[in-house]
């Protein structure tokens, strides 16, 4: 009788398990499931090899995939991932088809992680346990096995891929967020970092950073691309700027509608990394001098490394972000300040929503753990009621047990 109630608690226990596992994957859509739209994208890498996937930090989540279709990668409980980077080159490069090297930098935390099996097993590596604050940006350079890490109070890290873990080799230590890191992904050295009021060259592989001069004004966007590699970079007022150096500067601002006395804004920039010559840039204007007052312009695509402009759209708010479709010129996603949902611009195609889950569906399979539910607490009742049912011995019935058996006389 014993080992039947035994029986009854271990089921009822399991219902109540399964019910509140269900429960939970029922209204709430569980991780790897697809995702047609992202809705609030805070970091986006596109594919750098022909048919490979795209990457996009979505809220706290990590996605990849391609606009319209994404699935989410697991990521480490409680953390709130801010920038992604990736290695192109698989794991193994003698085994196909495996997983690449994905590194994230936490929101909430001064720490970055490396997975090589898509989310299946993460490498917590701390960058620093004198700041508190977290991960702004990353850049990874393939050939030097580098990772750039920003951070928004502590500067920028320098850590080295040796295979078995990420080793820490250097700090370049500011007192601004660091908004952006940039690295020549073909190993030049070619290695910058920029807040909101200055722009950072490195040497020696990221030992050692300077200030760049010659800017003459504050700079707003930074893409390193080509081979040899480039350095462009957004400014304040005077549009477009690039060099082949860090050191000397010129105009990239034909097509772009910059006259003079006028003060053009560069929202952002994004370059195709299978096109090296395919930039896209975002402008506005600014009017006023006691009060500053910001007019979105144009977004605009170059097929030249910035030579002439030809323009993809208007658009209605300042642009955040560019997320371009990797080896189709002219296409690319507009982010605005008031909506982080990719916007197409130019032919871009727009990006379906996702078909809505039936009602009977969704109807039917909470249904389906509700009646589990019931079962559960119909058969916990049981095991209750059978419990209470087997009432213990009175007290006389005990006494007359106990007392000892007496002849009666004859």
């Amino acid at each position: 009788m014993q080992s039947r109630h035994i029986l009854m608690l271990i089921a009822t226990v399991v219902l109540l398990v399964a019910l509140v596992a269900g429960l939970n994957q029922t209204l709430r859509p569980g991780v790897g499931e697809p995702v047609a739209v992202l809705e609030n994208i805070r970091d986006y890498l596109p594919a750098t090899r022909l048919e490979g996937p795209d990457y996009a930090v979505d809220s706290s989540g990590l996605y990849v995939g391609r606009p319209g279709q994404w699935t989410q990668i697991p990521t480490p409980d409680e953390v709130i991932v801010a920038a992604v980077a990736v290695d192109t080159r698989p794991v193994d490069a003698d085994v196909p088809g495996l997983a690449e090297t994905i590194y994230i930098g936490a929101a909430n935390e001064l720490a970055v992680y490396r997975t090589g099996d898509r989310g299946q097993h993460w490498l917590r590596v701390p960058l620093s346990d004198q700041f508190i604050g977290g991960v702004t940006d990353l850049a990874f350079d393939p050939v030097q096995r580098l990772l750039l890490a920003g951070a928004d109070t502590a500067g920028v890290f320098r850590l080295r891929d040796v295979g078995s873990s990420l080793v820490n080799g250097g700090q370049l230590l500011l007192d601004a967020p660091v908004r952006q890191v940039a690295i020549d992904p073909h190993g030049s050295g070619l290695i910058f970092a920029r807040t909101d009021w200055n722009l950072y060259r490195a040497e020696q592989f990221g030992l050692s950073w300077f200030t760049v001069e010659g800017l003459h004004s504050s700079p707003t966007a930074l893409v390193v691309t080509g081979d040899p590699a480039t350095v462009y970079v957004g400014t304040v007022d005077r549009g477009l700027l690039k060099s082949s150096d860090g050191l000397t500067w010129t105009t990239a601002n034909t097509g772009l509608g910059a006259v003079p006395g006028s003060r053009l804004h560069v929202d952002t920039l994004a370059a195709d990394p299978l096109q090296p010559d395919v930039l896209y840039i975002a402008t506005s204007f600014i009017y006023g001098t006691t009060e500053a007052h910001h007019t979105p312009s144009r977004v605009a695509v170059s097929s030249d490394g910035g030579l002439a402009w030809e323009t993809l759209g208007e658009t209605p708010s300042l642009v955040a972000e560019l997320l371009p479709v990797s080896g189709r010129t002219g296409q690319v996603y507009a982010l605005t300040l008031t909506s982080r949902t990719p916007q197409p611009m130019g032919e871009t195609p727009a990006i379906a929503a996702a078909p809505p889950v039936a009602p009977e569906s969704g109807s039917t399979g909470l249904l389906a753990w509700v009646v589990a539910g019931l079962a559960a607490l119909a058969l916990g009742f049981a095991v209750v009621s059978d419990l209470r049912s087997r009432r213990p011995v009175t007290a006389p019935e005990a006494a007359l047990e106990t007392q000892p058996v007496r002849s009666e006389p004859r």
